[in-house]
């Protein structure tokens, strides 16, 4: 199940790392033997997702061993994050903004609430 949220989060940083690889490839076609700025990026990428996934799945455990939650509340949570941007397309809109009702700050559309006031959002769905 935690792959399940990662693959949702994650899949177009890899994809778009992936796609560097190949551009890297044809400009580097007689320079094989070195490594390419987008094999680093890939490499950062893996880290950087396997450190996500671990702590992703520790707050998992803890939700779920002290709340009852379970694996299907869980699903559906997903699947309310990734509407809050208005499409069910395994991604979340990080451009978007909204305005804080509250302190009129602008933060991301994604967010539940206003990271300075702990305010609501003026956005068209709400979680």
């Amino acid at each position: 199940m935690i792959d399940f949220i990662f693959d949702l989060f994650q899949q177009g940083q890899i994809h778009d790392a992936k796609a560097d690889i190949e551009l890297g490839k044809e400009k580097d076609k007689y320079q094989d033997h070195k490594i390419t700025s987008s094999d680093i990026r890939l490499k950062d990428l893996e880290q950087r997702h396997e450190q996500l996934k671990l702590v992703t799945m520790a707050m998992w455990t803890l939700l779920k061993d002290h709340t009852g939650l379970t694996e299907g509340d869980l699903r559906k949570y997903i699947e309310k994050v990734d509407l809050m941007d208005g499409k069910a397309d395994g991604k979340i809109n990080t451009k978007e903004r909204s305005d804080c009702l509250n302190c009129n700050r602008t933060v991301l559309s994604t967010s539940l609430a206003c990271p300075y006031c702990g305010g609501k959002l003026n956005r068209k769905s709400s979680f």
